[in-house]
């Protein structure tokens, strides 16, 4: 029997699984890792470490664990957390720690700098999406400004999935959907890197890779690489593309009109399109697979992340009785939080907690819990954080309605998908049933799918998708009793940021003078 193998590198873990040729997952594994935070608001990683010493030790950790050669193992996908920066010097040392997507905002300077510069009509037109914290442009120009001798010494630019796919074969190359984020220096209508935007902000148009699509072969395990990781040499390695996207395809979000959202660190909302509308509010990116067809996306920065800070700073009690009775501690707070009814006594959060992404596209947006009194417990405050992230997701669905998508759809996935009340807060808000495919889920599984596609193990994506209906679903039913309450809430959900939005920039600087005088 054949095999794929597929890894995913994230924000805060590395995931691996082996899957045979009937998709069945034979061996996986996961590894807990952090990011470096060398200032407020920045975001790094140790790329030799995290990237692809994880990736090195995912591997050798899947072929412990079955009974069958590496030679057996016919196709390898990698997906990671993107858009991240990373440059390389001519002897392909990293010349830094890799600068991570979205949530991390030290380039706002430069995002002001380049939509300044060309204009938000140009901008929109040749990009398809604004110019934002999750765009690499902006990194790449505050690493010119801020590390001027690095930069000059920069001889190859690289995010995550291409990183490790340069490791494994030597080849320089990144996919047209990741590259779609590179803007000012990916011209969408010509997908191809924008010389004339290299000229201008006096980047050179060398530091950019040859474009392909993601499931394209990009190259073969090095005889190096089969010494350090176990793989053998020869195994043909997938181009790979980004997290969320990976993640679509383990859930089987492949048709038109069909929604995924991606219970995550950060939450992500994508939706299938044959329609390239200039819009911006949400980010707007090739398919991986598909010519004819776009994906529509858009990222709330703290989803998941809400609910780790929750617990890392008020559940004590919970990680105590997790370690004494082994039920996980957000179960636990799940539990509590079912309790409350719908809107938290009247609380509602804005989940801006660290800035935000789409559809706002607000580094200086912070995190708000409006309505608190002397009532409120704990389990109101976590379920308004679930409420939060809920209204989050709305939002976007207000935006694709507004730009004429159908939605035909709601797929779900991801570690907050894992229990029942925060997929059944979100489906009381947003009015849509969501599927969750009782297949295995995760951007490493999609990553292993994309692999077997592209070496021929299984035939097409219409296979894929056979499989996950055949395994079935669990479908989170709508409580439209609920889901009117939530309407009431959402209105002022939207109406909250928009009246005090320039007050939360002010904050923002008071916050960040405050936190260089700590941090000195």
């Amino acid at each position: 029997m054949d095999y794929v193998l597929g890894v995913d590198i994230g924000t805060q873990g590395i995931k691996g699984v082996i899957l045979n040729e009937d998709l069945k997952t034979v061996a996986k594994t996961y590894m807990e890792h952090d990011y470096f935070q060398p200032r407020s608001n920045w975001y790094e990683h140790d790329v030799e470490k995290i990237w692809w010493g994880g990736f090195k030790q995912i591997v050798r950790q899947l072929l412990k664990k079955v009974d069958f050669s590496s030679e057996h193992i016919i196709g390898v996908g990698c997906s990671g957390l993107s858009p991240c920066f990373l440059p390389l010097d001519k002897n392909d040392r990293p010349l830094r720690n890799a600068i991570l997507y979205g949530i991390d905002t030290r380039a706002m300077k430069e995002i002001k700098e380049i939509t300044k510069e060309l204009g938000e009509e140009h901008i929109l037109n040749n990009n398809k999406q604004p110019i934002t914290t999750q765009t690499v442009g902006p990194k790449i120009l505050w690493f010119k400004k801020n590390e001027p001798e690095k930069f000059k010494q920069t001889k190859k630019i690289f995010t995550t999935t291409n990183y490790i796919v340069y490791k494994l074969t030597g080849n320089y190359v990144l996919d047209h959907t990741q590259a779609a984020f590179f803007g000012p220096f990916y011209n969408f209508n010509n997908h191809s890197w924008d010389q004339e935007m290299c000229s201008l902000f006096k980047v050179p148009y060398e530091l950019f890779p040859p474009l392909k699509k993601s499931i394209d072969i990009a190259g073969t395990i090095t005889t190096q690489v089969a010494a350090e990781t176990g793989l053998a040499k020869g195994t043909p390695v997938i181009i790979g593309t980004a997290d969320g996207l990976a993640e679509i395809f383990s859930a089987g979000g492949f048709e038109k009109g069909e929604v995924t959202l991606i219970y995550g660190t950060t939450g992500i909302i994508v939706i299938n399109t044959d329609k390239c509308p200039i819009m911006k509010e949400l980010w707007i990116a090739p398919h991986p697979i598909n010519d004819n067809a776009y994906l529509v996306a858009g990222g709330t920065v703290a989803t998941g992340a809400l609910t780790k800070w929750y617990r890392n700073n008020f559940g004590v009690i919970e990680q105590a009785m997790q370690e004494r009775i082994n039920i996980n501690a957000y179960d636990l707070l799940s539990k509590q939080a079912e309790n409350i009814s719908a809107g938290s006594g009247g609380l509602i959060t804005l989940p801006y907690f660290s800035g935000e992404r789409t559809p706002i596209n607000d580094p200086l947006a912070r995190g708000l819990i409006l309505g608190l009194t002397v009532y409120h417990t704990r389990e109101h405050v976590y379920r308004s954080l679930l409420e939060g992230a809920a209204y989050s997701f709305q939002h976007h669905l207000d935006v694709f309605k507004q730009y004429g998508f159908r939605i035909s759809r709601v797929i779900a996935c991801g570690g907050g998908t894992k229990g029942n009340l925060w997929p059944q807060i979100v489906s009381d808000v947003i009015g849509y049933d969501q599927f969750i495919p009782s297949s295995p889920l995760g951007a490493e599984i999609g990553s292993a799918y994309m692999a077997a596609v592209a070496v021929d193990l299984v035939s097409d994506l219409k296979f894929i998708r056979r499989f996950i209906e055949n395994e079935g679903f669990h479908c989170i039913k709508t409580n439209y009793k609920n889901h009117e309450v939530y309407q009431q809430y959402y209105r002022l959900y939207r109406s909250i940021y928009e009246n005090i939005k320039e007050d939360m920039h002010q904050l923002a600087a008071y916050s960040e003078k405050s936190i260089e005088k700590e941090e000195r």
